[in-house]
Parts: C-alpha cells; sequence; structure tokens
C-alpha cells in the first residue's frame, strides 16, 4: 500500500525545487521553517491550526519562495491527521505536498520537544530523499472513515449502558430479577424506564 503512495521522480527533491517548506502539525498549532535547496533556514513562522492559520501559512511561503507552487514542496508532519486540513488546502492551491516521517525523537535535555526545530528536520529529512511519500486526497474513502468514527462512538457508549443496566439487574433484589428474567433487552430497558415514574406495573421504586 505505502509503496503506491511513493512518486516516481528519478531524482532527489533538492534537484526540483527552489525551497521547502516544513511544517510541524498539531490539534491547535502549527511550526513551518521555509529552506532553501541545500538545507539553509530561511525564515520560520508559528501560527494556529485554522483557515486563517493555512492562509498565514501560504503568504509565508509566498515570501520565501517567490518562483511559486510549481517550484517549492511542502513537508507536512502528520499529512493525515492533524495536517491533514492543511494538506486538504494546500492540495486545492495546487501545492506540491509530501508527507514526512514523524519519527520517534530522543528527549532533549529539556524534555521538551521544540516544535520550530521538528518543522526544520521535516523539510531537511524530504530535501535528502529521491522518493517521497505523497499524503492520501480526501475523498469518498476518507468520507467513509469519518462516517464509521462517528457511527462507532454512540454505538459503544450504547453498549456500556447496557452492561452497566445488566449489571444492576444481577444485584437487584429477587422480585425485580424474577420480573426482568428471560426478558429480552429492550423488554428490560422499557420496564426499567417505568420504574419509578408512576407508570402502572408489577414493582415501583417508590
Amino acid at each position: 500500500m505505502a509503496a503506491s503512495r511513493r512518486s516516481n521522480r528519478g531524482s532527489i527533491l533538492a534537484d526540483t525545487v527552489d525551497g521547502v517548506i516544513g511544517v510541524d502539525t498539531h490539534r491547535d498549532t502549527l511550526a513551518a521553517a521555509a529552506l532553501s535547496p541545500v538545507g539553509g533556514i530561511l525564515a520560520q513562522t508559528a501560527t494556529r491550526a485554522d483557515a486563517t492559520g493555512y492562509q498565514q501559512l501560504l503568504e509565508f511561503a509566498d515570501t520565501q519562495t517567490p518562483s511559486g507552487p510549481a517550484r517549492r514542496c511542502w513537508a507536512v508532519e502528520g499529512a493525515g491527521s492533524s495536517g491533514a486540513g492543511l494538506t486538504a488546502l494546500l492540495h486545492t492551491h495546487g501545492e506540491r505536498v509530501v508527507e514526512a516521517c514523524r519519527p520517534k525523537r530522543p528527549a532533549r535535555r529539556t524534555g521538551a520537544k521544540t516544535d520550530a526545530i521538528d518543522a526544520v528536520g521535516a523539510a531537511r529529512e524530504t530535501l535528502g530523499h529521491q522518493h517521497q511519500t505523497l499524503p492520501r486526497r480526501r475523498g469518498d474513502r476518507e468520507a467513509l472513515r469519518v462516517l464509521l468514527t462517528t457511527r462507532r462512538h454512540p454505538t459503544s457508549g450504547r453498549v456500556a449502558a447496557i452492561n452497566q443496566l445488566k449489571a444492576l439487574i444481577v444485584g437487584a433484589p429477587e422480585e425485580l430479577r424474577a420480573e426482568l428474567r428471560g426478558v429480552a433487552t429492550k423488554g428490560q430497558i422499557d420496564r426499567c424506564v417505568g420504574c419509578g415514574t408512576g407508570r402502572p406495573g408489577r414493582w415501583s421504586t417508590a
């Protein structure tokens, strides 16, 4: 699967661009670094991970690589997760985007992760690779993934609630357990909903 997402360019990226924009992505923030083809840092910036921030990064790229989308590339960490929104916008603007690896890094002396350094690292790593990993574009497959994820959460909540009800029934007084023994789950729920609400029934908590 991964192999099908790789480009077939025969030269390293540094030979085909005037600059690379490395982006370290997080849920709420983005750190970016513009590098020359030889890996020199041209400029760095940070912004919010929202529509306004994405536009600011485009303006940042235009300032540092004025040759435009045809001669620059974006190396985005987490292009399919925290960087998905930025990646989608870049594609709509005709930008070239590759997915930078988010490798495990040794803990720094401060114990903190420096986003600016990681943005530079993403760009430099991408510059030296002959084959680049292209991020998947959003479409029907992504829509299906979101739909399944959205459905899974309420389904899991429903199962947890039913399991909790079953556990309560096991520890209930014998009269109540006898009333619900052998009754299907939906029937148990309906009868328990009526418990203590003033509805007529064979038993009540009131």
